[in-house]
């Protein structure tokens, strides 16, 4: 989904860009800056940024030296990485015992 009443929603590296990525009602990624090529470029800065998510996401960029805005919804279903460690039981020392956490 794109609102825009301009349909050439061109960047030039000297436009200054006000760009935002939410998601589930938090903000992820902000940029307030020049220096970007294209729309494309604004967008991948943000999700860069952003990092992994889950849920329906929404990138609002607007070019404060033309005028324009653009809202783009996006959904990702991926789930982030999880990393479970292995418990781990620390070997007994010679002569040692294992804790058992139930038997004191």
């Amino acid at each position: 989904m794109t609102m825009n009443n301009n349909f050439n929603n061109i960047v030039n590296q000297g436009d200054r860009i006000c760009a935002t990525l939410e998601c589930n009602g938090h903000r992820l990624a902000s940029v307030n800056g020049m220096g970007f090529s294209s729309l494309d470029a604004v967008k991948n800065a943000l999700l860069e940024m952003a990092g992994r998510y889950v849920g329906m996401a929404v990138i609002t960029v607007r070019n404060c030296t033309q005028g324009w805005r653009d809202v783009t919804a996006m959904a990702t279903m991926s789930r982030p990485a999880v990393t479970h460690e292995p418990a781990t039981i620390p070997a007994p020392h010679i002569g040692g015992q294992y804790l058992i956490p139930w038997a004191s």
